[in-house]
């Protein structure tokens, strides 16, 4: 299938930035310099620079099987691959930058804007994190701006293909809730017990979201309580969050989560539950909820993995429901110090009475039908 020219610019775009980008990861990987690119809540050390300029992206090309509707990462992609094209890299392709301030000891400063694939069809770059963090100690912080909300376990490093394991999140998990930011404010308090440390964060602010039709919808009062326990090879994260959402009636919704990762060097495994609770058009109460289990080993520069996941609603509205599972085998090969390339087989189940996540289904079309899904993914940072 032959991309429009502004799907094949969009795609040339990123190849160009990576090429770019060649001799610098090449040039840092030579000196041993790895950056930063995940810390968002990170405290200025006196010989760090005032500014550090650092990138991340991801080349990805992936395939389906399906036809009858979009495979897409989430609702906010208006196309994806199956009914509108069997090939596609939009699912997961992106190029970021990332500049980091340390303006003194206790003051820094993020920016980070990134270019992907976006409601309008374009590849748009726009602000992902903008915001200020002041130390009133080394364990505790606060900050202000454009803050990455830790409503999952890779929050921070979603976007950063480099630092995950997967080729993507599984969709049935991190597609439940269209939130990755809040414009407001937050405190972060760490304490240490031994090798073990707890760090909360409370949270509070609003965001905006467009959806694939072009409309704003508003969530404003976003609470939350984040979590994380660190203990050696092992950590845990909860959160929980609500807000109002101008598009719903009643306006709460609320978001739970839960997670373990265990990652001692060869051998690693992580599970994740969600549960979100939202209410549809007719005042309906519709909680939903979602987990998966990751696995694997590492074997040198290569690390085959397999996940489980599975989305499913708690109560019958009356209309198709969003439900499925899905099974995944990857591999991931580090092929240099920043680059990393992955393959990965997905094969989906929705349910028997679902289309699952597809987008864009045709009328007519019968639920139940299983696909898969092959993708090929490049990550670098530099």
């Amino acid at each position: 299938m032959q991309m429009p020219n502004s799907r094949r610019y969009n795609s040339i775009q990123i190849a160009l930035c990576a090429l770019l980008c060649a001799n610098a990861l090449h040039a840092k990987a030579a000196q041993g310099d790895t950056p930063d690119l995940m810390n968002n809540s990170s405290i200025s050390i006196p010989t760090q620079p005032m500014f550090a300029l650092n990138g991340f992206g991801t080349i990805e090309e992936a395939h389906t099987s399906e036809n009858y509707g979009d495979y897409v990462f989430d609702n906010l992609q208006p196309k994806g691959i199956g009914r509108n094209r069997s090939w596609s890299g939009d699912i997961d392709s992106r190029i970021g930058l990332q500049l980091t301030s340390h303006l003194t000891s206790t003051l820094s400063g993020v920016l980070q804007v990134i270019s992907e694939y976006r409601w309008n069809n374009t590849y748009t770059p726009f602000v992902s994190w903008a915001n200020l963090q002041y130390a009133v100690t080394p364990d505790f912080s606060v900050r202000i701006g454009r803050i990455a909300m830790p409503s999952f376990m890779a929050s921070d490093s979603r976007k950063i293909g480099f630092s995950n394991i997967t080729a993507r999140p599984p969709v049935e998990v991190y597609s439940l809730l269209a939130l990755k930011t809040s414009d407001g404010v937050d405190t972060t308090y760490r304490m240490h017990f031994n090798d073990t440390t707890d760090s909360t964060t409370l949270l509070y602010g609003k965001s905006t979201v467009t959806n694939t039709s072009g409309v704003n919808i508003h969530s404003t009062d976003i609470r939350g309580i984040f979590n994380s326990l660190e203990f050696g090879a092992t950590t845990l994260h909860a959160a929980y969050q609500e807000r109002n959402v101008d598009n719903q009636h009643p306006a709460l919704g609320k978001f739970f989560s839960a997670g373990i990762n265990y990652d001692p060097g060869t051998w690693f495994a992580s599970a994740e539950w969600v549960k979100v609770i939202n209410f549809n058009g007719k005042g309906l109460k519709v909680p939903r909820v979602a987990w998966d289990i990751n696995a694997g080993r590492r074997f040198g520069d290569f690390a085959p993995y397999v996940t489980i996941a599975a989305l499913q609603p708690n109560v019958n509205t009356g209309s198709t429901p969003i439900a499925q599972r899905s099974y995944a085998v990857g591999v991931r090969w580090d092929l240099m110090r920043n680059i990393d390339v992955k393959a990965q087989l997905d094969h989906v189940q929705p349910r028997s009475d679902s289309y699952g996540t597809l987008l864009n289904v045709k009328k007519g079309s019968p639920t139940g039908s299983q696909f898969n899904v092959v993708s090929v993914v490049v990550d670098f940072i530099f």
